[in-house]
């Protein structure tokens, strides 16, 4: 009987915790809506989701201020740390899906636009042609469905190479080197330096996420794979074969990669080429001010030095365009207040503030203009040459299950469980059924 008391108390105890875990999480959740319940009701409450960082609160705080008679933004934090691009990528999705009025402004990932157009409110009528021609061009490829504006851009971003210039200083040509890394230094001159004291070399993403997409196409380069038509998935097979399997011998053959790679997101890959004093690695330009690092390895952070990626012989650097776009959901009581503080954000002092503070690069074509501005930041200036040359990922409806199906073969190829032929075979097999399946 004893037993069967003791059974009960623990079923009930888990009921307990279970339902507390709920009601914490309803109450975190819908706590920006409780915070403010009390104020007045003229005050329109706009409820902004992004990584919010003490950059973000600074601008809404401003812009509360000067509009503190009719809107207020209400910041709902999706941090980097907690939430990866695919998992903020689904929280949105079903968020917009599920219709609701709540969050009026959602920060996206530029890829993310097709796949959002449906929820999203046209800016057509918004915003005027001369407002949309002080954007940078490349930022603003992904906004645009059918010609119709569904996102504005907020920053843009580029992949780059990060080279220690602490650990280079160890090499007698060193200044001949960095001379050859900031052209753009080739895969065969990186696997031939001979770095004292160094095991590994070289870094990248390869865990089965976006971030593996991105590298893919660095490594693969320029019109290797493509969307016929709008329709067909092509790939140059024998150059993707080649770049492939060399990367993967750097690996498990040459062994300057360490297999831990596969594992390995941009927080991962900071922190490992931090702990490890890894003399290269890939990274995006808003890494170094965004990432949550190991506290014990900030103080290198200081001898981080920006470069183009490592290229192969006879060609140039390739680089992804990355950044994050500003959508008002179809559904959302206040989009003309919610446009008022995208312009806010889009504004030339406040592009200012999020590329002083945060790294983010700017998408305003003034700053560039701008000489003896520009020169005061040589990483902004390399940045955006770097956009100017960059590549896109594919613009499709689909693009984000596309996506999806290519970095979990990518990754299983990486990880050695994949020939490159099945990688290529396996992934146009599933795009095709995922074609199928989601028609337009």
């Amino acid at each position: 009987m004893i037993t069967k008391n003791k059974k009960n108390i623990r079923i009930i105890l888990v009921v307990l915790l279970v339902l507390i875990s709920a009601l914490f999480t309803i109450v975190f959740y819908l706590f920006p809506l409780i915070r403010y319940s009390s104020e007045p009701e003229n005050i329109k409450k706009i409820y902004f989701a992004e990584n919010i960082t003490p950059t973000h609160l600074q601008l809404i705080n401003e812009f509360n201020k000067i509009n503190k008679e009719n809107i207020k933004i209400i910041p709902i934090n999706l941090p980097y740390e907690k939430f990866s691009t695919n998992k903020r990528k689904e929280l949105i999705t079903k968020n917009l899906r599920n219709r609701t009025s709540r969050i009026d402004i959602y920060a996206i990932d530029i890829i993310w636009g097709e796949r959002f157009v449906k929820w999203a409110e046209p800016f057509n009528s918004y915003f005027s042609i001369d407002e949309i021609s002080k954007i940078i061009k490349e930022a603003k490829h992904y906004c645009y469905s059918d010609s119709v504006l569904y996102s504005i851009p907020f920053f843009s971003d580029i992949g780059i190479l990060y080279y220690r210039k602490d650990i280079l200083k160890r090499m007698k040509n060193y200044r001949d080197l960095v001379n050859r890394i900031n052209k753009g230094i080739t895969w065969g001159e990186l696997i031939s330096l001979k770095i004292p004291g160094v095991k590994y070399k070289y870094l990248f993403q390869a865990d089965d996420y976006e971030g593996l997409m991105c590298n893919f196409l660095e490594i693969v380069g320029r019109n290797s794979f493509y969307i016929k038509g709008a329709e067909n998935l092509k790939f140059n097979k024998k150059i993707i074969s080649k770049r492939l399997n060399y990367i993967r011998g750097l690996i498990y053959k040459k062994k300057i990669i360490p297999k831990k790679v596969t594992g390995f997101d941009e927080r991962k890959t900071f922190n490992f080429a931090l702990q490890y004093d890894i003399p290269f690695f890939r990274g995006w330009t808003t890494s170094i001010k965004n990432i949550h690092l190991n506290k014990k390895y900030i103080s290198k952070i200081k001898n981080l030095k920006i470069a183009p990626l490592p290229r192969f012989k006879d060609e140039t650097p390739v680089s992804t365009i990355g950044g994050w776009d500003l959508i008002v959901s179809k559904n959302s009581f206040y989009k003309e207040e919610s446009v008022k503080f995208i312009k806010f954000l889009l504004s030339k002092s406040s592009q200012k503030l999020i590329w002083e503070n945060n790294g983010y690069i700017p998408v305003l074509k003034s700053f560039y203009a701008d000489s003896s501005y520009i020169a005061k930041y040589p990483e902004l200036k390399l940045s955006y040459k770097l956009i100017k040359s960059g590549i896109y990922r594919i613009k499709h409806p689909l693009y984000t299950r596309i996506s999806d199906i290519l970095t979990t073969n990518l990754d299983q190829y990486f990880r050695r469980k994949l020939s490159v032929e099945k990688f290529m075979s396996n992934s146009l097999e599933e795009i095709k059924l995922i074609k199928q399946r989601y028609p337009k």
